[in-house]
């Protein structure tokens, strides 16, 4: 592979995990004062990463009245133990993560969305494969139980075909499928941005099929639900975060790829990634939205359905009870009567 980035790096990043020390034990930055807000995230989900550098690098917690403690962990199971063991107040998690914290009755809500992002069925350059039809009597490669193989399933039954009848899924973990597909070993495969993205970009394979439903969702221990001010004014700054970065996209790159694991990212590899996220391109503060749409709380439905059928969880939860709506509203309602001036905001660490 091209690019800077290896086939066992790129798996490395993938998986979430890197033998280096941001990883090996959380990355805490303690700011001067206000009420304390741990917040665990992990640097390799696009945009959503891009906002936790903002609140690391920025006065905008400050301005808040916020004391960020930033951990940085490896992946949505470790912030699901964070946010349930309550060593996080806040952590990031893909939808299906969400959904899956709903289904063993954690103690956590979740309480906004804060990045969208892309997932696809791509085919290798050297398949031939060109439409989802093409699919039938391949096999198709990717990591089970995340919200990729979910669209994958969706976008093959939307071909007319059939998983395990006309085609099959082959679970992999994400350095065998990067190995795979840089040795053109394989005809498809799904994942999810950044890595749709730089395969893209390699040459290596090509995308037949995408979704750009995917939600990166922000849930809370219970007890912090319970401070609905402090999570009124951490959501606030959530916002304001994210319209900074979209206001600086080349700084709020340059800091993602300044930490493990996402060093050897391409910068126009993440660029393009990010863009697939309305809010990237945020022109005005009343562009950017908190709350969880309709749209997206039924699609959290439909990831728990499937993660049911796909035995992949214990039961079914009942989504609408686990997601709170109420204090992410109020903030889009200020965000709609207010304004925020990006040039005013200070950057504490470069």
């Amino acid at each position: 592979m091209t690019s800077g980035l290896s086939r066992r790096r790129f798996g490395q990043l993938a998986a979430g995990f890197a033998a280096t020390l941001p990883l090996a034990a959380p990355s805490i930055l303690r700011a001067q004062e206000g009420d304390v807000v741990r917040m665990c995230w992990f640097n390799t989900t696009t945009v959503s990463a891009q906002i936790a550098h903002v609140l690391m690098r920025t006065d905008i917690p400050a301005r808040n009245g916020l004391k960020m403690e930033m951990i940085q962990l490896a992946a949505s199971p470790a912030i699901t133990e964070a946010l349930v063991s309550g060593a996080g107040d806040v952590g990031t998690l893909s939808d299906f993560a969400a959904v899956t914290t709903m289904a063993i009755g954690a103690p956590v809500t979740t309480v906004s969305s804060q990045a969208r992002f892309r997932s696809a069925v791509l085919a290798t350059k050297k398949s031939g494969i060109t439409k989802m039809a093409d699919l039938k009597g391949k096999q198709v490669y990717g990591t089970f139980g995340i919200t990729a193989f979910q669209n994958a399933q969706d976008a093959v039954l939307k071909a007319g075909l059939v998983p395990g009848k006309d085609m099959t899924f082959v679970n992999v973990g994400p350095a065998e499928l990067a190995d795979a597909v840089g040795a053109q070993r394989i005809d498809a495969f799904f994942t999810y941005d950044p890595f749709v993205s730089f395969f893209e970009s390699t040459g290596n394979a090509v995308v037949v099929s995408e979704n750009l439903s995917p939600v990166i969702v922000l849930a809370a221990n219970n007890r912090f639900v319970q401070k609905p001010d402090v999570l009124r004014r951490l959501l606030l700054a959530n916002a304001q975060a994210l319209f900074f970065a979209a206001q600086n996209n080349d700084l709020a790159n340059s800091w993602f790829r300044s930490l493990e694991p996402a060093k050897n990212i391409p910068e126009p590899v993440l660029q393009k990634a990010s863009s697939y996220d309305p809010a990237w391109s945020a022109k005005t503060f009343t562009d950017i939205k908190v709350a969880l749409s309709p749209a997206q709380i039924a699609q959290m439905e439909t990831l728990a359905k499937w993660g049911v059928e796909a035995k992949l969880l214990p039961r079914m939860p009942d989504v609408p009870k686990f997601i709170n709506t109420a204090i992410a509203g109020e903030v889009d309602k200020e965000i709609a009567t207010g304004s925020f001036d990006v040039k005013s905001v200070k950057i504490l660490r470069a």
